[in-house]
């Protein structure tokens, strides 16, 4: 299974337009033709189609694309079985984890509540909004490729700030004041909880160890994972644990109880209870179906 971070964009002999935390990709006649496997996105992924069609599936669902889609995607997805046409091209850009969190945290986006509460989404954009991505596309790549300024972090801050009230401007939501307002307290909340759920580099907690860490009430801590993403907070660290468990059991390198005790579990058993409530079959039964 292929990776997509930053390391092995850094490394791919393919035209990105990137640095330590930002990749652009523009140009799909470079990758026509070549075998792609499973690839897992180990980052936020924007992208537009600006021509032909595709199709790929992620968690067993197929999704075809047409001109003027929009994908969204956070890490820890992996895109399967993709094909396109013969003329595909679309606009593709790549964000760490952590850039997303400093942009959240530098110029208060809203990126937290669409860029979080689905694991990902695509939308249709009319011709207009599509020109004005290519717009936006053109502008990112002639800030990766100039040499440094004392304002270019910053101005790269406010152009992903115009991009992303944009993509929120694509979005439905039910509740219209949470799309014209700033950070809620709850909202804070939300994005705080996020971020540590989304951090590799950090141990999965329960709710209430969660709740603690945010300084809040259990119940308080589920009543704005409910109100802001539509499920409750022990759905979505479920949801998140086996995203994780999914992905490592398609890498032989681990066995069963190496994962177990990888993601926090007291032993292989309790892991093995879990995966099969949450998924209907055993880590042993998920491993052999991807072979």
């Amino acid at each position: 299974m292929e990776k997509l971070d930053i390391q092995s964009i850094a490394e791919s002999s393919l035209s990105f337009h990137n640095n330590d935390h930002i990749a652009v990709f523009c140009d799909f006649d470079e990758v026509r033709g070549m075998d792609i496997s499973d690839v897992l996105i180990e980052g936020f992924l924007f992208a537009v189609v600006t021509r032909g069609q595709a199709q790929f599936s992620v968690e067993e669902k197929t999704y075809k694309l047409r001109t003027g889609d929009v994908i969204t995607c956070k890490p820890r997805n992996i895109f399967e079985q993709s094909m396109m046409s013969m003329d595909f091209n679309a606009l593709v850009l790549f964000l760490s984890p952590e850039y997303v969190t400093q942009l959240a945290q530098m110029v208060r986006m809203e990126w937290t509540h669409s860029m979080f509460s689905t694991s990902y989404q695509i939308l249709h954009a009319d011709e207009t909004a599509v020109q004005r991505y290519r717009l936006y596309f053109d502008l990112l790549r002639n800030h990766l490729s100039c040499p440094d300024t004392p304002h270019k972090e910053l101005s790269l801050r406010l152009l992903f700030a115009s991009m992303a009230y944009d993509l929120r401007d694509l979005h439905a939501f039910r509740d219209e004041e949470v799309m014209h307002q700033t950070y809620s307290s709850s909202e804070n909340i939300l994005r705080r909880f996020m971020q540590h759920l989304h951090n590799p580099a950090l141990p999965y907690l329960n709710v209430n160890e969660y709740a603690a860490l945010l300084c809040i009430t259990p119940k308080y801590f589920s009543t704005v994972c409910k109100r802001l993403t539509g499920k409750t907070a022990n759905q979505l660290i479920s949801e998140e644990i086996v995203r994780s468990a999914q992905i490592a059991l398609r890498d032989s390198s681990k066995n069963v109880k190496q994962i177990a005790a990888m993601l926090g579990f007291r032993n292989q058993s309790h892991f093995g209870r879990f995966f099969r409530h949450q998924t209907g079959v055993s880590p042993q039964q998920y491993r052999e179906s991807k072979e």
